[in-house]
């Protein structure tokens, strides 16, 4: 049972983030579609320390979502729970998260196969709503590289790569980074952090680097969680969340997850001596079988429609994600990067064939398609003239 573990869930604080200022920004996601991802992950993963980042993935998947059609978008929002204009509120996320003295950076990318004749508005609502640098490359080692620097870059070195190699099938990969470091309102006290036992999830008892201090902070309580509220010098905070005893971490995750407003509006101001272990934590995981779980499974398959990328058939190959977490007495640091691999799903379809032979007067016209100006019109009567 994981019952005694302190989880640190960066990713769903950042979700229902505390503000300090008036203004707050819709997430467009729901709370507990990302609970549900949390917990689908904890199930398939061995490892006893997991972070994910639902902002990131958030982001990454509403890049994918501005390129499907049909049922394949029906699919994309049912399983993350999205609606109304998703371009419009990411721009909206993106615009208004780095407006803090915490160090916020969110970056996105869209790298195309030179191969792949990608469709330019979706091109435009890359670079308008998501701010993506786009890159019109071959896939080759080259290129695998710079993608990876790219991670590197926005991540503050914290996460080195996303992709490990280039598949001949692969045709665009949206990708994602997300940093954040900030320091604690009310930092620790090095001189107070000792040695204290902590119980782990298969009943074993270790030492770990445990941090105390008593600060007045908002506390809710129930009898499935314990949760505090662990301030950085402005707008964002932690939550800690401690199930209680005999409660699963699973159970807490959902129990926060459907009724994460009612708990948060029931926080109340306390004196709370809280003792908090250091740690530092890397993970690694693919939430391609997760999300199909979660109901995206025609994303993933030969019926997948992604028309508004491409009239080349693409699919979701895998759906990647890196995270780096660390805290201490002075606050914590944490990265994350998502990467969405698209590929062929098959052959391209063959199109019907036409001739257009000019050997006879024809009018032309230049123009510029994305406002439908024309800037020439003529006509060729005798090209000989």
């Amino acid at each position: 049972m994981k019952n005694r573990t302190i989880y640190f869930l960066l990713g769903i604080a950042l979700l229902i983030q505390g503000c300090n200022t008036k203004k707050q920004v819709k997430t467009d996601a729901n709370t507990e579609a990302f609970g549900i991802l949390f917990n689908e992950v904890c199930n398939e993963s061995d490892a006893e320390n997991i972070c994910i980042s639902p902002l990131s993935a958030q982001m990454a998947l509403s890049m994918v979502a501005a390129g499907a059609t049909g049922e394949t978008k029906e699919e994309i929002y049912g399983a993350l729970q999205l609606s109304g204009d998703v371009n419009a509120n990411s721009k909206a996320i993106i615009d208004n998260i780095g407006n803090s003295e915490c160090e916020v950076n969110i970056a996105n990318s869209i790298w195309i196969n030179e191969k792949l004749d990608a469709k330019e508005s979706f091109i435009k609502d890359g670079k308008e709503y998501f701010n993506a640098h786009v890159a019109r490359v071959p896939f080759d080692k080259a290129t695998l590289k710079i993608i990876n620097d790219w991670c590197k870059t926005e991540t503050k070195g914290k996460i080195s790569s996303i992709l490990d190699d280039i598949k001949e099938s692969d045709r665009m990969y949206l990708i994602n980074a997300l940093y954040f470091k900030g320091a604690w309102r009310q930092q620790f006290s090095k001189i107070l952090t000792a040695k204290k036992p902590f119980a782990t999830e298969d009943g074993r008892v270790v030492e770990a680097d445990m941090m105390h201090q008593t600060i007045k902070t908002i506390y809710y309580e129930d009898s499935i969680i314990q949760m505090a509220s662990m301030p950085f010098k402005q707008r964002y905070r932690m939550l800690l969340i401690l199930p209680a005893e005999g409660v699963s971490i699973s159970d807490a995750v959902m129990h926060l997850a459907a009724n994460h407003q009612e708990c948060l509006d029931s926080m109340s101001r306390y004196s709370v001596e809280l003792a908090l272990p250091k740690f530092r934590s890397e993970f690694k995981t693919s939430l391609k079988k997760t999300l199909k779980n979660m109901g995206m499974k025609r994303a993933f398959s030969n019926k997948a429609q992604f028309d508004g990328m491409s009239d080349d058939p693409l699919c979701i190959d895998n759906v990647v994600q890196k995270t780096y977490i660390k805290i201490d007495e002075e606050g914590a640091e944490a990265a994350a990067v998502t990467g969405i691999s698209m590929m062929l799903t098959g052959m391209p379809r063959p199109l019907e064939k036409r001739v257009l032979n000019l050997d006879r007067p024809f009018i032309y016209m230049i123009t510029d398609y994305t406002k439908d100006n024309i800037l020439f019109m003529g006509k060729v009567g005798n090209p000989n003239e």
